[in-house]
C-alpha cells in the first residue's frame, strides 16, 4: 500500500482574478494551482528547479486530469497536497488533492515527460533525480507506458 503522505504541501491564498461571475474558484485556475504545485515540489526536492536546467532537462506537461469536488472562494486558503503518483523511465506524474479547511475541492494529476532542453527530446529522468522522486511518499511504478493513473474517488 502506498504512502499517503504528500511530499509537499503547496497553498495558496484565492485572490479576484481566480474567481468568476458566480464568485467562485474559475475551474481553469486549478491547472494553474496545480502547475505551481508541482514546480514548489520539485524545488522542495531538489534545492531548486534550476537544478534540472542545469543537468539538460526540463518538464513538459503532456497529459492533464482535474475533479472539481467542491467549491472555493475569494479569500480561501487552499491547501493543495502534492504526491509522486509514478515515475516512468521518462515520465512524472503528479498527483493532487486540493482542500480549504480539510474540505476537499478538487483532485487530479499532471503527467510530464522529461525532455533534453538542447534537442528538444523525450530522455530518461537522470539518476539522481530519480533516487530523490523514489524517496518520496506514495510513489509507484507504472502499470503500462500508455496508461493514465486510475482516477482517485
Amino acid at each position: 500500500m502506498a504512502d499517503a503522505r504528500p511530499a509537499h504541501v503547496h497553498r495558496v491564498r484565492v485572490r479576484p482574478v481566480d474567481c468568476d461571475r458566480q464568485g467562485i474558484v474559475h475551474a481553469s485556475r486549478y491547472a494553474v494551482f496545480f502547475e505551481a504545485a508541482m514546480v514548489e515540489t520539485l524545488r522542495s526536492l531538489l534545492g531548486s528547479y534550476k537544478e534540472l536546467e542545469k543537468h539538460g532537462i526540463d518538464f513538459v506537461m503532456a497529459e492533464t486530469s482535474i475533479r472539481y469536488l467542491s467549491p472555493a472562494r475569494f479569500d480561501d486558503l487552499l491547501r493543495i497536497a502534492v504526491r509522486v503518483r509514478t515515475l516512468g523511465t521518462t515520465t512524472l506524474t503528479m498527483g493532487f488533492d486540493a482542500d480549504v479547511d480539510g474540505t476537499p475541492v478538487a483532485t487530479g494529476w499532471n503527467r510530464y515527460v522529461s525532455f533534453g532542453t538542447p534537442e528538444l527530446r523525450s530522455t530518461p529522468i537522470p539518476a539522481d533525480f530519480r533516487k530523490v522522486l523514489e524517496r518520496r511518499p506514495a510513489t509507484t511504478r507504472p502499470a503500462a507506458r500508455s496508461a493514465a493513473p486510475a482516477p482517485r474517488h
